[in-house]
């Protein structure tokens, strides 16, 4: 991708998140992107498809250290509870802009992104049920964390949720 391509895409996203942070997705135009960005509409289409697919990419600017740790655990197979705990902290980092997301955003609309996040990293995906189980238990004990503001310390959502996903982890690995 060259250069000028990319600082689009990023100023683009930049701004995206910034109007997420003020008004509820669904009340967000392509015209608010573009004129928060300073572009035309023509410059977003270019890069995305709409504004979900903003949405999906903003979200994975925000939580690269976080999807890059949950690669790492289910492609090298190490230590689950620590990993947990890293992703969590990873997850942590960005509690403030995530706080203002599910505050501002069509939880629904959120919860079904990160879940599908979630759910890229999974090699197994043979058992479509259990999948969806564990994506959607994952994401809305996260969302629930966040949106009650950190009721309990990292250390204890990490070891809470490694004892309940423990038994289900090598079925997808």
């Amino acid at each position: 991708m060259d250069k000028r391509k990319e600082k689009s895409r990023q100023l683009i996203i930049e701004n995206f998140i910034k109007l997420m942070q003020k008004k509820n997705i669904a009340k967000i135009s392509m015209k608010d992107i573009a004129e928060a960005s300073n572009i035309n509409r023509g410059t977003i289409y270019l890069n995305f498809l709409d504004k979900y697919d903003i949405l999906n990419q903003s979200l994975d600017f925000i939580l690269a250290e976080a999807i890059e740790k949950c690669e790492r655990t289910m492609n090298l197979q190490q230590d689950g509870k620590t990993n947990m705990r890293e992703i969590l902290i990873a997850i942590d980092k960005q509690y403030v802009i995530l706080k203002q997301l599910i505050q501002k955003s069509d939880l629904n609309i959120l919860r079904q992104t990160l879940s599908e996040k979630f759910m890229q990293n999974i090699k197994q995906k043979d058992n479509e049920i259990a999948l969806q189980f564990l994506g959607s238990a994952i994401v809305g004990v996260i969302i629930w964390w966040i949106e009650h503001s950190r009721p309990c310390s990292i250390d204890e959502l990490s070891d809470e949720l490694w004892h309940l996903l423990e038994p289900h982890i090598d079925t997808f690995l």
